[in-house]
């Protein structure tokens, strides 16, 4: 069994079974990745795949099987290649980052400025999506870490580290009745029609769970997944929008008003997460250090011990200093 063997048959798994896609992801020819998974098919005396002809349909069981753990060995692969990089103080490598548009607009710029300078020779990918989907992109390997305000129930299995609280806001047009009022109380709140980022409309939310709580109905008539649509909305007339303090801007929305939401919502929190079984390279625990100044490189390892040992599989709590915009 060859790694070369292993890593062709997870690449036809990740580009759903298309021989020709994994080929080309893996810059070479379409016979000899087909050749290469007959072989270590042959070799385990297994189906990895259910057929139609030429044509991959599925995984077979013991497919399912395999990919688990080929995944787990191909991750170490890549941990023993990234210790040698350290050791041989290699600067270059990559970090591959999945986040929320929130985060990438409005916090993650200076950051990422800062660890550019830091480590020019490091290629940064960032990609936005939903809480989930960027879930998804570390629990298939495609991301080191993920940075997001969703919910922690969510990220079971990895390592979280608290690093900011922050407040959310309410924008109005001008002129909106409420745009003269200083602060808006939730029974305010709850009778107008809300414009909420996307999932902050279901059941295990913050917002609704404090509307649920104070026992008052609510109206969201539209979810996004961008702070910047949401205020697009408002302006349309469409209905009031909750978004993160830090995504309101005293220049650029003018022409809207934002209200606090301080006395009547609780904070949130902003995380990152990423998989136990990384081997963190000196780059990708700097670019914790400047994201979260206040995380110690030993809090981080302590984090990574629990994660381990299972004494706490959803989330270690760590002191958070930083509060955003409050």
């Amino acid at each position: 069994m060859k790694l070369q063997q292993l890593r062709f048959f997870e690449a036809v798994c990740q580009h759903k079974l298309n021989v020709t896609a994994a080929a080309k992801a893996l810059f070479t020819s379409q016979p000899g990745v087909s050749r290469q998974v007959r072989l270590l098919e042959e070799e385990l005396g297994l189906s990895l795949f259910n057929r139609q002809g030429k044509n991959l349909v599925s995984l077979t069981d013991a497919g399912d099987e395999v990919l688990k753990r080929v995944k787990k060995i191909l991750k170490e692969v890549n941990n023993i290649q990234a210790i040698s990089q350290d050791l041989n103080a290699s600067s270059g490598g990559q970090l591959t980052i999945a986040t929320t548009h929130t985060q990438a607009r409005y916090v993650l710029p200076s950051v990422i400025k800062s660890f550019h300078n830091r480590f020019p020779a490091v290629n940064m990918h960032l990609h936005q999506g939903s809480s989930k989907q960027n879930l998804d992109m570390i629990h298939s390997g495609e991301a080191e870490f993920t940075i997001s305000s969703g919910n922690i129930e969510d990220a079971k299995g990895l390592v979280v580290l608290d690093c900011f609280k922050w407040q959310r806001n309410i924008v109005i047009p001008k002129d909106h009745p409420l745009a003269k009022k200083d602060s808006i109380s939730l029974q305010e709140l709850s009778e107008q029609p809300l414009i909420v980022y996307v999932y902050n409309d279901q059941e295990n939310s913050s917002l609704v769970k404090t509307f649920r709580k104070a026992g008052l109905d609510y109206n969201i008539v539209f979810t996004a997944r961008d702070s910047d649509v949401i205020k697009t909305y408002v302006r349309s007339g469409l209905g009031i929008g909750i978004i993160a303090s830090m995504a309101y801007d005293d220049e650029l929305d003018s022409d809207l008003v934002s209200l606090p939401t301080k006395e009547i919502l609780p904070l949130c929190s902003t995380w990152i997460a990423f998989n136990p079984d990384l081997y963190l390279r000196q780059y990708m625990h700097d670019f914790i250090q400047l994201f979260a100044p206040h995380v110690t490189r030993d809090q981080v390892q302590t984090a990574i011990d629990r994660q381990h040992a299972r004494v706490d599989p959803q989330k270690v709590s760590l002191p958070v200093h930083r509060m955003w915009h409050l």
